[in-house]
């Protein structure tokens, strides 16, 4: 029986989406404070032009102004954007990589595997997502009293295509895809290292003791995969926040009028005087501006999503390959999603 039969193709989408959907939901406040923090072009310290002055205050602002809905705005898109973004990731993820193994050049190479299946993997999964990415920044940067910060993922994809075309919906795409590379490939990369390190502690420790350990996931426990998730993602993400805060600047264009209470508007009609305004104004700081809760937001995220789809694997499709292998071949062959 394959290891890359149709319907584990599917349990791979349906644990990325899975992982996408879990995440989303507990990690949207974070999100919230990253794009407010990223369109403010006043100082984020203890300035009386600024809006939020700190991940604390802001956090305390949202909440008295807005409410619970304040910290969850944009969950319907974000929500839509988590799962096909996820779904899309990880099965593409496992597609790369079961035909990559057939690559000699790449079979002897496993981390440089990891970065590229992973980068490529992440632009697929951006590509799936842009709409959704676009109508998400949208509705959470609009000001709470404009019917925009409550229109639904349906309603915002038909605002921007009637208003702009092609070009609204696929603005900020480039910023998007030279920063999904690297951050994915590196992610993955991360992560699959730091697992390496783990298990290899581990049968270290087993045959200390005189046992043979085989290399099976349950080898790294769900907490040691929420760490290496976790710190992947946060490595990964310094990398190259300055792209996605340009990119969430540029996604503006178009309805700085729903945004008034928030103060000053980045300037950012194209990307070259995004950058050179963005420079000017705020300084090298103005390309780091919500960094704190980015890394917050990508170290909980790369944490989760890891973990559940790993865990999904264990419970869902390790199994079904194990039953094939068995009834194939006599014996059972077990791999994981982290190891390969």
């Amino acid at each position: 029986m394959s290891d890359n039969s149709p319907f584990v193709q599917l349990m791979q989408a349906l644990g990325g989406g899975t992982a996408g959907a879990v995440t989303r939901f507990l990690t949207q406040p974070f999100d919230v404070l990253k794009i407010r923090f990223q369109m403010q072009v006043e100082p984020l310290g203890e300035h009386k032009a600024s809006k939020y002055r700190g991940v604390m205050h802001a956090f305390k602002a949202l909440y008295v102004e807005e409410g619970f809905r304040g910290l969850m705005r944009g969950h319907n898109a974000g929500q839509v954007l988590s799962i096909s973004y996820a779904l899309t990731q990880f099965w593409s993820y496992e597609q790369f990589r079961f035909h990559a193994h057939h690559v000699a050049y790449l079979n002897d190479r496993p981390f440089l595997l990891y970065f590229l299946c992973g980068g490529f993997a992440g632009c697929l999964g951006a590509v799936a997502a842009q709409p959704f990415d676009v109508v998400r920044t949208q509705v959470v940067a609009a000001d709470p009293t404009t019917g925009r910060s409550r229109m639904s993922t349906v309603e915002g994809l038909r605002r921007i295509w009637t208003k702009e075309g092609m070009a609204g919906i696929s603005r900020g795409l480039q910023f998007t895809l030279v920063q999904i590379f690297p951050l994915v490939g590196a992610n993955f990369l991360f992560y699959k290292y730091l697992n390496a390190m783990v298990l290899a502690f581990n049968q270290y420790q087993e045959r200390s003791k005189g046992n043979v350990s085989a290399n099976r996931s349950h080898d790294i426990s769900g907490f040691h995969l929420f760490v290496n998730g976790a710190l992947a993602g946060v490595a990964a993400k310094i990398l190259v926040y300055p792209a996605d805060l340009l990119k969430k600047r540029i996604q503006l264009k178009g309805f700085k009028g729903d945004r008034q209470s928030f103060g000053r508007n980045p300037d950012c009609p194209t990307v070259l005087e995004c950058i050179g305004t963005t420079y000017k104004e705020e300084g090298i700081g103005g390309f780091y501006k919500g960094m704190v809760p980015t890394l917050l937001k990508a170290g909980f995220t790369s944490a989760l999503y890891f973990t559940i789809y790993d865990m999904f694997n264990r419970r869902f499709i390790h199994p079904y390959k194990d039953h094939g292998s068995t009834q194939g071949t006599g014996h059972i062959k077990r791999g994981n999603s982290w190891s390969q």
